[in-house]
């Protein structure tokens, strides 16, 4: 019996569209194709291009934004995170310095951490897409037909089991704490950011000591990675489908070809 039997795996797909319909395999290199070339680019607008076609396709495929604007918060504060920390920390030539603290601010940790941030999210939002339009179970299946080892298959699909049940801990967590005013307004600022850290350090422990017991729990069953615990569709992929695939890649390829020689003239302060 196939571990999908018994996982809820549809509900992180929203909308009906054609591009729901379209070939699993094809969305799943289109995308990493996709994230290839963000990561590629070399000009901090460029990557915002895909960031803005991602939308687009959101709304062609009657998904809710509010659902995949929500997807993107967390990974948009981690990414912003990063981005801050680079002008402090990159360059050669110091252009400021932070009031009291004396520490430097450079010119190229600026542009390179905007260059950092605009592609990160720019590929983040391509396989949020994917993930929108596209059944998990698909997607693992796509793996398995590009020969994918069955052992990684199976910690994705174990993985995104337990992602809504460390959520759930999560918002119980932190419920808890609001019950006992760990949050309230009469908190302090510090205060509040200390329990967040608690949510955040119980839930790695948590999360540490639930992979051991169910490892041992499948270790115990007979499992050793040698047969996967996912079965694989095999299917004819649509001609057309494979074309449009095939469009979007020279499409993306096209982007590139113009970021490294077109704009390739503009100097890369033109920020500033």
């Amino acid at each position: 019996m196939s571990l999908l039997e018994h996982l809820n795996l549809e509900e992180y797909t929203e909308g009906t569209s054609a591009l729901h319909k379209l070939d699993a395999r094809v969305k799943l290199i289109c995308a990493i194709t996709a994230i290839f070339i963000i990561v590629s680019l070399s000009h901090w607008y460029v990557p915002l291009l895909f960031f803005g076609v991602c939308f687009g396709l959101v709304i062609y495929s009657r998904a809710r934004i509010k659902v995949y604007v929500d997807r993107l918060l967390i990974p948009l504060a981690l990414i912003a995170f990063i981005g801050i920390i680079m002008p402090f920390t990159y360059g050669t030539t110091i252009i400021a310095r932070v009031p009291l603290l004396t520490i430097p601010v450079y010119s190229q940790g600026i542009y390179f951490g905007i260059l950092v941030f605009t592609r990160a999210i720019s590929a983040v939002a391509v396989l949020n897409l994917l993930i929108l339009v596209t059944p998990i179970s698909s997607v693992m299946d796509s793996l398995a037909w590009f020969h994918v080892p069955g052992v990684l298959i199976d910690t994705m699909l174990i993985m995104f089991r337990y992602i809504s049940i460390l959520s759930d801990e999560t918002e119980r967590m932190y419920r808890a704490q609001v019950s006992r005013c760990g949050h309230s307004k009469s908190v302090g600022y510090f205060s509040r950011l200390t329990n967040i850290g608690n949510i955040a350090g119980s839930l790695l422990v948590r999360a540490f000591d639930r992979s051991i017991k169910v490892g041992n729990a499948m270790v115990s069953r007979g499992y050793t990675a040698k047969y996967s615990l996912f079965n694989k569709e095999i299917k004819k992929l649509p001609k057309l489908d494979a074309l449009v695939g095939a469009l979007v890649i020279a499409a993306t390829f096209g982007v590139l070809i113009v970021d490294m020689t077109v704009l390739r003239t503009v100097h890369y302060g033109i920020f500033f």
